[in-house]
């Protein structure tokens, strides 16, 4: 009884997962319009993401500095992040 208990709830679970990723998916479609994801448009988005990220990171930083002389231009991510810096021109 408790194995068909606990098979019940996996079933339920997985059921619901399936039905959360297919909503998730049609919103993605939706919004981009992009009908298909390949492993390139996947890395793309990927490294787009970061990139933004760091340079949000970078103004929130500049926000945070209490100086008003200092003026943050850059990031520069560890090796095992991929070893990147990344500089924000303000001209």
């Amino acid at each position: 009884m408790y194995g068909s208990v606990r098979t019940s709830l996996l079933d339920r679970a997985a059921h619901t997962a399936r039905r959360l990723a297919g909503t998730a998916r049609l919103f993605v479609v939706l919004a981009t319009e992009h009908r298909s994801w390949g492993l390139t448009d996947l890395y793309a988005a990927a490294m787009t993401a970061r990139f933004i990220a760091a340079h949000r990171l970078i103004d929130q930083a500049e926000a945070a500095c209490t100086d008003d002389d200092t003026d943050l231009i850059q990031i520069r991510q560890p090796l095992w992040f991929g070893g990147t810096t990344i500089t924000e021109d303000n001209q």
